[in-house]
């Protein structure tokens, strides 16, 4: 099948490592063939879906063949660039009138052995659903990490940092994330965020609207 090209902005591109290859047997998404799809719905190439999101089309084409999970930084780039949330990139999950995850049993939506070299992994505290209004994540991320973004879309975040500390900067200003302390920004301006000092750091993160 042929993908017809289409015009797009170019974002500046982010910074690659080289991926891990993917474990066959595991309960991540398949983000790939998603991926495809929604590419395709839109007739992009993987060239230009490449350009758009800041990445490289071999990448690309790595996670829609399935060969690699991309990172948290990749996955927000890539449903930016086609104007969608991550969740529509995702398994969804049976509907219930209350939803209680036991500490096994959260949805990983990114496991870090498996990413596209940062480390980090998402689990969902929220039942994953793009018609939710709500977003909740428990995000690690690894000592001595890459910065994760930076992000820039609609809504508000907040945080609770669990273990480690986060480095946060929002509009160009850093600001370190203690263990016991919560954060709180407008998510239209700039944000990034990796783990600070010599251990990795738990955050429970809330935004809204969802994004991932």
């Amino acid at each position: 099948m042929t993908d017809e090209a289409s015009s797009a902005a170019v974002l500046p591109a982010a910074a690659e490592t080289t991926p891990a290859p993917a474990k066959t047997g595991t309960a991540l998404p398949a983000v790939g063939p998603r991926l495809r799809l929604q590419r395709r719905i839109r007739r992009l190439r993987l060239k230009d879906l490449a350009v758009k999101a800041g990445c490289s089309e071999s990448l690309l084409s790595r996670i829609e063949n399935g060969l690699v999970t991309p990172s948290l930084t990749t996955l927000h780039r890539l449903s930016q660039a086609l104007g969608i949330n991550v969740s529509t990139l995702l398994e969804p999950v049976e509907e219930k009138i209350c939803t209680v995850y036991g500490p096994n049993d959260r949805p990983r939506l990114l496991r870090g052995d498996e990413a596209e070299g940062d480390g980090s992994t998402a689990d969902s505290i929220i039942p994953v659903d793009e018609k939710r209004r709500l977003e909740g994540l428990m995000i690690t991320l690894p000592a001595g990490g890459p910065l994760c973004g930076p992000f820039r879309h609609a809504g508000e975040e907040v945080g609770y940092v669990v273990n480690g500390a986060v480095e946060l900067t929002v509009e160009g200003e850093i600001f370190i994330v203690p263990a016991g302390s919560t954060f709180f920004f407008e998510s239209d301006r700039p944000h990034s965020y990796r783990a600070s000092g010599p251990t990795s750091a738990l955050v429970v993160w809330i935004n809204t609207p969802p994004t991932f």
